[in-house]
């Protein structure tokens, strides 16, 4: 099973967690259901994870493959098993994000590594559940690390640093336009929270509209205020007292989603 969840603040890095996970996840047999033939030596997840890696740096056109292959799982069919195996390998690139943008000791988002690293896990998973699949085919990993960086920044956009690499704005394919809609997890979040009355249905848009913009918004905290005619801090402070009762409403009551694997 998948289980959507928000977890509470904490000190525990969200990807030290995810990699504890993945030590039970990687040893489950590849679903024989995802026609990926550079896998057909693989036996477990890990041993795919393992082929991904070598792959991304030896054979790109072939890593490229793979990716699509399970990038089309994961948005065509539903399949969180396909996105997660996409995550872990592409999980070290959230890692650095999140430690290039902290700065020890600074009050805020800034200076909390948990929070940062929490963020940056979440824009890799948005860039991963919308990957647009049939547009862009070639530098795959690239161009997940382009996205994951763009709605990184759009999570502090009102002080966002630059975090870009120019060797890596060189080799990755144009981003034409703002990413589609949020994925069917998060809305289906929002939804439960709203029937439980735990969040309003205004603060559900407000979560939307800051971190997972629909197809023409501007997303980031810093527009969102200015469209509202608030201050950046208190829409994130906003956000987040939203964001804690659901993570508690969770905890609490067990999984807000599951879904096959």
């Amino acid at each position: 099973m998948n289980t959507l969840a928000i977890p509470a603040h904490s000190s525990v890095l969200v990807t030290d967690q995810l990699n504890a996970e993945w030590r039970r996840l990687g040893a489950r047999p590849i679903p024989k259901r995802w026609p990926l033939p550079a896998l057909a030596d693989c036996t477990v997840l890990a041993d795919a994870a393992d082929v991904i890696g070598r792959t991304r740096r030896d054979q790109p056109s072939v890593a490229d493959d793979l990716l699509i292959g399970l990038l089309d799982q994961r948005t065509e069919r539903d399949d969180h098993l396909a996105g997660r195996l996409v995550l872990q390998v592409m999980l070290g690139r959230a890692i650095r994000l999140a430690r290039r943008a902290h700065r020890f000791g600074m009050p805020g988002v800034r200076g909390d590594l948990p929070q940062l690293t929490g963020a940056a896990v979440a824009a890799l998973w948005h860039a991963i559940a919308t990957y647009p699949v049939d547009r862009r085919r070639h530098k795959v990993s690239v161009n997940l690390c382009m996205d994951a960086l763009r709605y990184f920044n759009l999570s502090l956009a009102d002080d966002a640093p630059d975090l870009v690499d120019p060797t890596v704005l060189d080799t990755a394919e144009p981003l034409f336009h703002q990413a589609p809609a949020p994925v069917v997890e998060v809305f289906a979040t929002l939804t439960w929270g709203i029937s439980k009355q735990i969040i309003t249905a205004d603060d559900a848009e407000l979560l939307v509209r800051v971190y997972c913009p629909l197809p023409g918004q501007q997303g980031g905290a810093h527009l969102v205020a200015r469209e509202l005619g608030l201050s950046p801090g208190a829409v994130r402070q906003r956000c987040s007292r939203a964001i804690q009762r659901l993570s508690t409403a969770v905890q609490d009551h067990g999984p807000a989603l599951t879904t096959a694997a």
